[in-house]
């Protein structure tokens, strides 16, 4: 990697790293946030209700920032944009306690985060596609940039739910904001590391007029969004929709190729994008089911420190995916062209988060259902497995938007990956809905005894059904894998 590469890769890095510490460090607090008095005093089933519609609405609309940023407005430009309105968006969650008497004021800032998280999360890898012709170096480098996100990730479930908890959401969301301003105001002052760097429409001058009226319309889907939050069988139908048009995309690409080979493998990612769906239908419990579970069925007490149950999940997960991380990315750059195929990564990656879950499913079967359980058992299920799953899926689902889908459309490819996302995000948080309480939870008292079985049995089945469907799925993944890696091949 030249110096100017290492330069513009690192400034991106450092650019994602906040923009990832400030959804994280929202998403670590945010169920409990909508359970407050200053969010809208949901129970457990409203506010995971609420946030699955959140997290998913927000990766959904990453395919439309792709196209503006490949279409109407630049990479750098549309990255930019994006990057204004999330710091409006946490700003204003920090203020939300002294508006809570205001209607819709908290959806709105919601849809803030969504519209802002839109434009910018395809850009920075977008841009890195653009960086390195070398496909065979992109897994690498995008495992580096994977690690750079969770950095972000780890040092806002360390930071954010222990401000929330002890000095409120003000402070807490107040943070996110003031690092997200460092993130654009190093971006700034470093632009010139990535001057160079972008599509044809980044080297247009782009007239006031059209910037003035493109900011006007995202200004407008934030008002739509805000009331589109309060309507889940909505976000549904807009989810099916995204599923539709990325297909549709798809089929009119295998259409109007002609080349053989490259059919071939706008087949294979389309396959490998529905294991990504379930693979995301895994991930999303990490911040719902799990933590939920952490604050009623396991022990917060590790080596005498007591552990906030909103930051469990995460620091778990991206102190193994950091660990991991230059593991991986050192193996593949050894391995080189003798690399292991991409539909075995994915394959791999799914049995992994199904020996995640079934640790989580013995550990609640050896366990007293009104004990708490061992700490330690997440820090084998989390740290260990579902660390590698996530590493060699998701991380890698950003390569294989880069290496399998014609350049021409590299901007909505990088969006596919995140409505993908989405929908599994979506499934997700249906599925730990069922699971969780339908009252309003009082934590000073916790559960009775009899809630306190009933829930943890119910989280044992969860854990013990998305193992054993992980793990089918991941046998069928090993025996298709072959045909998956020729079809890419060719």
């Amino acid at each position: 990697m030249n110096i100017r590469k290492q330069n513009s890769f690192f400034l991106l890095c450092f650019f994602e790293f906040f923009e990832r510490f400030g959804y994280y460090g929202f998403s670590y607090t945010a169920i409990l946030f909508f359970m407050s008095q200053y969010g809208f005093d949901f129970t457990e089933k409203q506010a995971v209700l609420l946030f699955g519609g959140f997290a998913s609405l927000t990766y959904v609309f990453n395919a439309i920032g792709g196209y503006v940023a490949d279409k109407v407005f630049g990479i750098k430009r549309t990255m930019f944009l994006g990057a204004i309105f999330l710091l409006i968006g946490y700003f204003s969650l920090a203020l939300s306690p002294y508006f809570v008497s205001i209607d819709n004021y908290v959806y709105i800032s919601l849809a803030c985060i969504i519209v802002g998280s839109s434009l910018f999360k395809p850009a920075p890898t977008n841009l890195i596609s653009r960086m390195y012709t070398d496909k065979l170096k992109l897994d690498s480098v995008y495992t580096y940039f994977y690690m750079s996100i969770n950095l972000g990730s780890l040092s806002a479930s360390l930071l954010i739910p222990v401000l929330a908890t002890k000095y409120g959401y003000t402070a807490a969301y107040g943070v996110c904001s003031v690092g997200f301003a460092i993130g654009i105001l190093n971006s700034i002052l470093s632009y010139s590391s990535i001057k160079n760097i972008g599509n044809e429409v980044d080297f247009k001058n782009m007239g006031y007029l059209k910037t003035i009226l493109i900011v006007l319309v995202f200004i407008i889907a934030i008002i739509g969004l805000s009331i589109i939050l309060q309507a889940n069988d909505t976000i549904n139908y807009i989810l099916w929709f995204g599923a539709g048009l990325i297909f549709g995309v798809f089929a009119f690409q295998i259409y109007v190729e002609k080349d053989p080979s490259s059919r071939k493998k706008i087949v294979a990612a389309i396959i490998l994008l529905v294991y990504a769906v379930l693979f995301f239908i895994i991930y999303q419990q990490k911040s719902t089911s799990f933590f939920l579970f952490n604050v009623h069925h396991v022990n917060l007490n590790l080596f005498g420190y007591s552990v906030n149950p909103q930051s469990i999940p995460g620091v778990l997960n991206t102190a193994g995916v950091i660990i991991l991380s230059p593991i991986l990315a050192l193996i593949y750059t050894k391995l080189g062209a003798k690399d292991f195929s991409l539909p075995f990564k994915f394959a791999l990656g799914i049995l992994f988060c199904g020996l995640a879950y079934g640790s989580m499913f013995l550990a609640c079967m050896i366990n007293d259902p009104t004990a708490k359980v061992s700490i330690l058992w997440e820090v084998l299920a989390i740290t260990v497995f579902f660390s590698a799953g996530e590493l060699l899926i998701s991380a890698l689902g950003l390569s294989l938007m880069a290496k399998l889908l014609p350049q021409r459309i590299t901007g909505f490819a990088m969006g596919t990956w995140f409505i993908t996302s989405a929908i599994g995000i979506k499934i997700g948080t249906t599925i730990a809905q069922a699971v969780s309480s339908g009252i309003q939870y009082d934590e000073s008292k916790g559960f009775d005894i009899q809630m306190t079985i009933s829930s943890f049995h119910k989280y044992q089945e969860l854990f013990g059904y998305i193992s054993l469907v992980a793990i089918v799925f991941a046998i069928i993944a090993f025996v298709i894998g072959k045909k998956l890696n020729k079809m890419i091949e060719d």
